[in-house]
C-alpha cells in the first residue's frame, strides 16, 4: 500500500511538474510600428532560446493598448520608452534631462502605483531630432544644435524648415526648442519659412533640398537611408526616450530566469545600431523576425544551433 501511495504521489508531483513548465508562457507584446516589431522579436527569440515559454503577442497596436493590457493582466511584458512613461502614464509636465534619473524616476513610480518593475533600459534614446542633408550640414559646420541656432542668427532668412505642424506649435517642441537655444520664435524663422507636413515626408523634403533642416526621430531609418545628418542637442532640450523592458511581477516570479534574459538586451542596443535595424526593416524590406535573429546572433545572446 505504502508502495502505491509512494508511485502515486511521485507520478502527481511528475504530472504537476509538466503542467507548470508547460503553463501559459510569458505573453510578449508590442507596439504596431517597426521598431517596436523588432524589439518584440528580439524578446521573443532570446526567451524561447532560453526554454522560457512564450506567447506572442506582438504588435498589439499603440501605447495606451499595450499600457492597459499590461495592467490589466492581459499581457506580461512590452518595451516603453521612459519619456512616454513620464509625461503620458503619469502626465508629469517637468521635463528631466539626465537618462538615469528619468529612469530611476518611472521605475519607482510604476513599481510603486502598479506592482510593474522596469528592467535595464536599452542605451538608444528614440527622442525628437533635428536633421540637415549631409553635405549641406558640412558646408556650414553644423553639427551641434548651437551650431545651428549659431548660424540662423547670423544668416537671417536662409534657414526654412520641416516640421509636423503639432510638433512646431507645441511649448515642448519646435517652440520650445528655439527658446532653448536662445532663439525668438516666429522671428528668427519666419513662418513662412517654415513648412508643416506629416513626420513621414519631413525627412524627404530635407532630402529633395525643400527644407534646410527638419524633425525626426533619432532612430529614424530615413537618416541613413537619405544621407541625413542627426544634429546634437548639445544642450540637453529634448525629452529621453529610452525604452525598457516593463514586466508584471507576478511573470517574474512565475519565471525567475526572465529578469536575468530580458536584462541582456539593452547594453548592446545603442542608437546607431537601432537605426540601422530599422533600416533593414523600412529600406531593405526584411521581416524584424529576421532582422532580430541576426542581431541576437551576431552579438552573441543566441548561438546557432549545430545540426
Amino acid at each position: 500500500m505504502k508502495r502505491l501511495t509512494f508511485i502515486f504521489t511521485t507520478l502527481a508531483f511528475l504530472l504537476a511538474s509538466t503542467v507548470s513548465f508547460a503553463g501559459p508562457g510569458v505573453k510578449v507584446a508590442s507596439k504596431n510600428f517597426t521598431e517596436q516589431l523588432v524589439l518584440g522579436q528580439i524578446m521573443v527569440q532570446l526567451l524561447e532560446d532560453r526554454n522560457i515559454p512564450v506567447v506572442d503577442k506582438i504588435n498589439l497596436g499603440g501605447t495606451q493598448v499595450n499600457r492597459k493590457a499590461l495592467k490589466q493582466g492581459q499581457i506580461d511584458v512590452y518595451m516603453e520608452y521612459t519619456g512616454t512613461a513620464w509625461l503620458t502614464h503619469f502626465g508629469k509636465k517637468e521635463v528631466v534631462r539626465d537618462s538615469k534619473e528619468l529612469y530611476e524616476k518611472v521605475k519607482t513610480l510604476d513599481r510603486k502605483k502598479n506592482n510593474l518593475v522596469w528592467l535595464e533600459p536599452c542605451k538608444f534614446n528614440n527622442t525628437y531630432a533635428i536633421i540637415m542633408k549631409e553635405e549641406t550640414a558640412a558646408k556650414h559646420n553644423i553639427s551641434t544644435l548651437s551650431e545651428w541656432a549659431g548660424f540662423i542668427e547670423e544668416n537671417p532668412g536662409e534657414m526654412t524648415v520641416a516640421v509636423g505642424p503639432e510638433f512646431y506649435s507645441r511649448v515642448d517642441g519646435f517652440k520650445g526648442l528655439m527658446g532653448h537655444y536662445g532663439l525668438d520664435f516666429g522671428e528668427d524663422i519666419p513662418d513662412s519659412d517654415v513648412s508643416k507636413m506629416e513626420i513621414a515626408l519631413t525627412k524627404k523634403a530635407v532630402r529633395d533640398g525643400k527644407a534646410m533642416c527638419g524633425m525626426a526621430f533619432a532612430t529614424d531609418s530615413a537618416i541613413i537611408d537619405y544621407g541625413l545628418r542627426v544634429l546634437k542637442d548639445d544642450k540637453n532640450y529634448f525629452p529621453i526616450y529610452n525604452p525598457a523592458p516593463v514586466v508584471r511581477q507576478e511573470a517574474l516570479e512565475q519565471y525567475p530566469k526572465l529578469a536575468f534574459t530580458l536584462n541582456q538586451i539593452g547594453p548592446s542596443l545603442d542608437t546607431s545600431t537601432m537605426q540601422r535595424l530599422n533600416y533593414r526593416v523600412n529600406a531593405n524590406g526584411e521581416k524584424p523576425a529576421s532582422v532580430a535573429k541576426s542581431w541576437l546572433r551576431g552579438v552573441g545572446l543566441i548561438i546557432k544551433k549545430r545540426k
